[in-house]
């Protein structure tokens, strides 16, 4: 069941001109985008409500995949604040936002006004302006059960969840997640929660494949190391016959592709047997071929997931919230606000990180 966390209780004002803010603290260092490889934390001024917004407190925000690409290939404006993977405290509300109070700890989806994508400032500052702002829409409340680090975590976990919701799948399937990057580690939290028995997962480093079984992967494979994927399903799940081809295929019920390596897709349709689902989160820098015969053969559904819905959102505040998933373990880094290049450089070299946080309190 999903459940809605309410706003703290007593009275709370709505404060619409700005000065009381304005006249505390007028500075809001944020992490610029100022090119490719250039990421840089300048002054700026703090934002200014308006009778839609709030203002966020930011708390602790996390580099995302998203972000990489960013610092890696431009993507988006010079002099973009960064940063949609955030937590913080409403200080400040507009006359007409409604059912948001001032003292509110709230994660925010960055979907609704492009936060921290190039359109609007995002969360890598002090301050954050979020227009429009509308509970269970772009603003979700969350308890001091969901302390600022996992609240960090709730947007990539949503991401996670979206994934999962939107795939049909049965208690009893084989599932691989192939990429155990953050996405790859969320959504193998989120298929344990959802009381998946047989989750595969892959990737070069064995660290994240430890990271993967503790946050419940029953089987890893590490593609440098070990034997053939399809030897580890034919012999933990057999095979199955299929009319179309001679001989059985492998028992792999669903993928979730979240390496954005090329062959790994690949690998992964020919891997799936008949009525198979694909269910790709990777971004990849370059087209890709697929055959369309075999997705008609095999019968298999190829699906995309990049946003969520509200309601993902509030699932992924529930388990957390709950201590029924624990995304902790996936931090491997924190870094303060006015380090933000060294942790964009950290994160980027995925030998020594997993996910990284970056501290604006």
């Amino acid at each position: 069941m999903l459940k809605l966390y309410s706003t703290p209780p007593g009275d709370q004002v709505s404060i619409i001109n700005n000065q009381n803010f304005k006249s505390m603290n007028n500075s809001n260092p944020s992490g610029v985008f100022h090119g490719v490889h250039d990421i840089r934390v300048d002054e700026k001024e703090a934002p200014v409500i308006n009778e839609n917004s709030i203002i966020v407190k930011v708390e602790m925000t996390g580099i995302c995949g998203t972000d990489l690409h960013i610092y890696h290939e431009g993507l988006v404006p010079e002099g973009s604040v960064l940063g949609h993977e955030f937590c913080g405290e409403i200080i400040e509300k507009g006359s007409k936002v409604k059912d948001l109070n001032v003292g509110e700890r709230v994660v925010i989806n960055p979907m609704e006004n492009g936060i921290g994508l190039g359109v609007s400032p995002g969360g890598f500052a002090r301050y954050v302006k979020i227009d429009n702002a509308e509970k269970n829409t772009n603003t979700f409340s969350i308890p001091d059960s969901v302390n600022s680090e996992k609240g960090a975590l709730i947007e990539p976990f949503s991401v996670g969840l979206a994934a999962i919701n939107k795939t049909n799948l049965t208690k009893e399937d084989s599932v691989l997640v192939t990429g155990c990057g953050t996405i790859g580690l969320v959504t193998i939290a989120g298929l344990k929660s959802k009381g998946i028995k047989n989750i595969i997962a892959s990737d070069i480093s064995d660290k994240r494949l430890e990271l993967a079984k503790q946050l419940g992967a029953n089987y890893t494979f590490n593609p440098s190391s070990d034997d053939k994927l399809d030897d580890l399903i034919i012999n933990n799940f057999g095979t199955v016959n299929s009319l179309n081809y001679a001989g059985e295929l492998p028992n792999l019920n669903a993928a979730f592709e979240c390496s954005g390596v090329g062959a790994v897709f690949s690998q992964s349709v020919n891997l799936l047997a008949p009525d198979g689902s694909l269910t790709i989160l990777a971004i990849y820098s370059k087209e890709l071929s697929l055959d369309p015969n075999l997705v008609v053969y095999k019968r298999l559904n190829i699906l995309g997931s990049l946003f969520y819905t509200p309601n993902d959102f509030i699932e992924a505040i529930d388990l957390m919230a709950s201590g029924e998933v624990d995304l902790s373990p996936i931090v491997s880094h924190h870094f303060p606000l006015d380090e933000l290049p060294k942790a964009f450089e950290t994160q980027a070299d995925s030998r020594k990180s997993v996910k990284v946080i970056v501290d604006s309190i």
